[in-house]
């Protein structure tokens, strides 16, 4: 077995009240040599939480940045971290053990050739829990050089570390979300983030388009139901599909919401 804290890995989390799941995600980190954890204020329980796992011999870096956005916090991770690879951990996500092995392995291959590796996230579901195996989980560029790692600060949602260099993604384990986000919930989440897409999209002088205002909602339902098999979760997986379409067509309509304002 490898020692604990032996791979040459900086685990970034950015956090803020998560004493739900945050001890499971640094469970999870164990083979990392250093941990990033920014907190931007919590008041929970979630730094005695950090600070436990730290007495308990963690690598922890624990560091206090009041809330700047998304993108510019994981960029605060990114410039403390001081190992040559990094792995960004939501503070409601863990890796399952196929995942922290197939991690370990490449790290210990070190293929100069490889930049980054995108690895499977595995939603959990309202009412249905952790969504079938069967389902093509999304792939998130969450494991990479730390050299060849930036974040584009402007990106105002779904903001994610890109890298220079070539790409590969890990089949073995997944991330597995913890946090069960109920429909009211994922409601509200994609309108607030159509909202920021939307405004987004127009900074970035993309116009609207019927086109995509009327395809693209019904597109991405079948993509997520279909393609991607949420079927497979039964009703739940129905309603995530549906939002998903929701979600589409809430950017899209305030898209050329924004453009009339413009």
């Amino acid at each position: 077995m490898t020692p604990r804290f032996s791979s040459p890995v900086t685990a970034l989390i950015i956090c803020k009240d998560s004493a739900d799941f945050i001890a499971d995600t640094l469970a999870s980190l164990d083979f990392c040599a250093e941990i990033v954890v920014v907190d931007s204020g919590s008041t929970d329980g979630t730094l005695d939480i950090v600070e436990r796992y730290r007495a308990d011999g963690y690598p922890i870096k624990l560091l206090h940045n009041d809330w700047p956005g998304f993108a510019r916090q994981r960029r605060f991770a990114l410039e403390r971290a001081t190992q040559p690879w990094c792995i960004s951990v939501d503070a409601d996500e863990k890796l399952d053990d196929a995942l922290s092995a197939a991690v370990q392995r490449v790290i210990a291959k070190d293929d100069e050739s490889v930049s980054g590796w995108y690895v499977r996230r595995r939603d959990r579901l309202a009412g249905y829990g952790p969504a079938h195996p069967g389902v093509l989980h999304n792939r998130l560029l969450r494991l990479f050089r730390r050299d060849s790692a930036s974040m584009d600060i402007s990106e105002r949602v779904h903001e994610s570390y890109t890298v220079t260099g070539k790409t590969r993604v890990i089949e073995d384990g997944a991330l597995l979300h913890l946090r069960e986000v109920s429909l009211e919930e994922d409601i509200a989440r994609a309108n607030t983030y159509s909202s920021l897409k939307a405004a987004a999209l127009l900074d970035k002088g993309t116009r609207p388009s019927w086109f995509k205002l009327l395809l693209s909602p019904p597109y991405t339902f079948l993509k997520f139901y279909l393609l991607k098999r949420y079927f497979l979760c039964g009703r739940a997986g129905f309603d995530y599909a549906a939002t998903m379409a929701i979600y589409s067509h809430l950017t899209e309509a305030k898209l050329f919401e924004l453009s009339q304002k413009a």
